[in-house]
């Protein structure tokens, strides 16, 4: 009987910076899910939708810096 712990170690892909960012994109907090950040997507989620809902123009700030915020996190997990 394989062990599959002794003859396959699963390793995962480090997440595209590109691809986190264009995931913020399409919904706010994605791309840091994508990126592993399970908490600061749904922080992100939160609050971007708070800011549209509270002003438009704030919104696109917010949205902006979530996703500058998940391209940096792909880019730091691929560094590391």
């Amino acid at each position: 009987m394989r062990d599959f712990a002794e003859d396959e170690i699963a390793t995962r892909q480090p997440p595209s910076p590109g691809l986190s960012a264009v995931l913020s994109v399409l919904l706010p907090g994605l791309g840091q899910v994508y990126s592993g950040r399970l908490l600061a997507g749904a922080l992100w989620f939160l609050v971007t939708s708070f800011s549209y809902w509270a002003i438009l123009l704030p919104g696109f700030l917010v949205h902006a810096l979530c996703v500058w915020s998940a391209y940096q996190s792909a880019k730091y997990w691929t560094r590391y």
